[in-house]
């Protein structure tokens, strides 16, 4: 019989689960046993921002494409919206400045 590592690795972990939990232990609605992620015991604390930030740091062609576009971006009429909203919650928002003018 040939078993795909998958399948050999799925049941050693049941294998084992079985060995820690008793035969009375129920489960919920019989629900499947949730698959452990590829990086198990590697999580990145920073999350997929700190890769993003490492990635730019360390590829200089990837750091010049994100900033040619985000030149473009802030030139584009959503970019000035984007950028205006931005400032005025900086400010404190549009009765901010209606207040600071009032003084």
């Amino acid at each position: 019989m040939n078993y795909s590592p998958q399948d050999i690795q799925q049941g050693n972990s049941l294998k084992i689960k079985a060995e820690e939990t008793p035969s009375n232990f129920g489960t919920v609605d019989g629900a499947i046993e949730r698959q452990e992620s590829t990086g198990f015991g590697k999580t990145r604390f920073a999350g997929q921002k700190g890769a993003r930030m490492i990635e730019l740091m360390q590829d200089p062609v990837e750091a010049q494409r994100t900033q040619n576009w985000m030149t473009a971006f802030n030139l584009s009429n959503e970019g000035m919206q984007f950028n205006q909203g931005r400032m005025m919650m900086a400010a404190g928002g549009p009765g901010a400045q209606q207040q600071q003018q009032a003084q």
